[in-house]
């Protein structure tokens, strides 16, 4: 499987004492502080690392454009696009589909109350993953 090549060495663990999640954005907007918190509860180390041009990252990485959103994540060789709620991560490392590079929460699901989260696959294809509060 292809692994994404960051520059931190990651735990193999989603919950472990040092982790560390990298977050990148964009210089012109930041992240939501609620889901900010959200990692915080359950990541042990959050790096922001601000970018001018996050949208090579995720052309290079394989998000879709469909389902893009402000901040790309890295967390134990997969990547989270968007506010991916931190039950969604929880699941996803339970049980990694074949093939999963990550999971995206697009911008257009942001200001839902039930927000839709999509795998994200090696070939760049995607499908619902879950519904999450």
């Amino acid at each position: 499987m292809k692994k994404i090549i960051v520059s931190a060495i990651f735990s193999l663990s989603l919950f472990a004492q040092e982790e560390t999640i990298q977050i990148f954005t964009p210089i012109t907007s930041s992240c939501p502080q609620s889901w900010l918190d959200d990692v915080k509860t359950e990541v042990s180390n959050v790096q922001i690392v601000s970018l001018i041009d996050v949208k090579n990252l995720k052309r290079e990485v394989g998000i879709p454009k469909e389902i893009q959103s402000c901040n790309t994540s890295f967390l134990n060789d997969y990547v989270f696009e968007g506010n991916v709620p931190s039950l969604a991560i929880k699941d996803f490392f339970k049980n990694i589909p074949k093939d999963a590079i990550g999971l995206a929460l697009p911008a257009y699901e942001n200001d839902k109350e039930e927000k839709t989260v999509f795998v994200i696959f090696e070939d760049k294809t995607y499908k619902e993953f879950g519904k999450y509060k």
